[in-house]
């Protein structure tokens, strides 16, 4: 009688349905939190576990599913700095060029460029002290599908005093800087990002559900809808709190954060890239420990590479990135063997900074150590 579901659940059957997994799964969604859905898929080698609670869909009751696509955020990050550390193993790029050089026609009189000279080095780890241009966006907003140029979006961030004057310094997350990364790799390859991604990234490792739409504000297949609080730009709305902003404009996060993908596909490419089959040997050790101080991000991330965190777990080092998009929260972690990872995910995110999701933030943290 029970084999079309758990006892007691109302959830399909799943051997790779995981008690643990699911009992963090389940904490993010209860009450009073206002996610709807949350997964956790765990892999170790060859063998894969999940937890999943809660709704992909509100409006049409869809469970939520880790083999759902969404949109992934600053998951992204990584994976423009892939694209960027192949063309400096093709000596078509020098980590150590700078951005001035690369892009000339950036430099005006007054803007963050003007002043001293930023690496690309110093855009891949965030220490270029350039304006986030994400803070400096209310203003222009018009509605969540309206499409953003890449070069407004350029434009804000340097357009603004840079965070502290002197490069290389210190940490300060921006997105700004791989916005210019990716005008960087356009510059360098006569091809834009998504083409570079596609035949660098996509095509061999076999990612059939990652893409990345700048135009397109729906997502393709069956995927999660994403829920925010949209009181500061849509007042009047209803259901403010809990809005679907699943239409958002991917071209809002660009090269920062558009891609959208699946727990499987982002599981994928990071085991593929940390057992180098994306980079040499030597730049994947420097991706991975040419690293600094994540000076005010919250645990367990300690240091910020090459376009990766570094999280200091109950159970060692990891290795990843989180990703913040409008209605979308996710974090994968992995071993330095790719062994064993974690990906996290909600279908809830704020646009303005509220506080950490607390319970989710504790899922993905004891997620990643369940079972080792």
């Amino acid at each position: 009688m029970a084999a079309a579901g758990q006892a007691g659940t109302g959830r399909p059957a799943d051997s790779r349905r995981d008690p643990v997994l699911q009992t963090l799964a389940d904490r993010v969604v209860a009450g009073p939190n206002p996610n709807p859905g949350a997964f956790l898929l765990a892999r170790d080698g060859s063998r894969e576990r999940f937890g999943a609670a809660g709704l992909a869909d509100r409006s049409a009751g869809t469970p939520m599913t880790p083999d759902l696509r969404f949109r992934a955020g600053s998951l992204t990050k990584t994976f423009t700095a892939t694209v960027v550390l192949q063309l400096v193993a093709e000596h078509r790029l020098r980590l150590d060029d700078t951005v001035q050089r690369l892009l000339p026609d950036q430099v005006r009189p007054g803007n963050a460029l003007s002043d001293a000279p930023i690496t690309v080095r110093e855009l891949l780890n965030h220490t270029s002290g350039l304006y986030d241009y994400i803070d400096g966006l209310l203003p222009h907003f018009r509605t969540i599908d309206q499409y953003w140029p890449r070069d407004q979006l350029i434009g804000v961030g340097l357009g603004r005093p840079r965070y502290f004057p002197a490069p290389g310094t210190r940490f300060r997350y921006s997105n700004t800087n791989y916005l210019l990364l990716d005008l960087i790799i356009e510059r360098v390859t006569d091809r834009d990002l998504r083409t570079n991604l596609e035949r660098r990234v996509f095509a061999p490792l076999g990612l059939r559900d990652t893409s990345y739409p700048l135009a397109a504000t729906a997502i393709d297949g069956a995927h999660a809808h994403g829920y925010t609080d949209v009181s500061l730009l849509l007042p009047d709305a209803p259901d403010a709190t809990r809005y679907d902003v699943t239409a958002f404009s991917p071209s809002e996060a660009g090269a920062s954060g558009a891609l959208v993908t699946t727990a499987a596909d982002i599981a994928r490419f990071y085991r593929a890239l940390l057992r180098g089959r994306l980079l040499p040997p030597e730049l994947l050790r420097r991706m991975l420990t040419d690293t600094v101080p994540t000076t005010g991000a919250a645990p367990p991330a300690v240091r910020y590479g090459l376009g990766v965190y570094v999280y200091a777990t109950g159970c060692g080092l990891a290795y990843g990135h989180g990703g913040s998009a409008p209605g979308y929260l996710t974090f994968a972690l992995g071993s330095r063997d790719g062994h064993h990872q974690l990906v996290a995910h909600t279908n809830w995110n704020p646009l303005t900074e509220s506080g950490i999701d607390r319970d989710f933030w504790a899922a993905f943290q004891r997620g990643y150590c369940a079972g080792r």
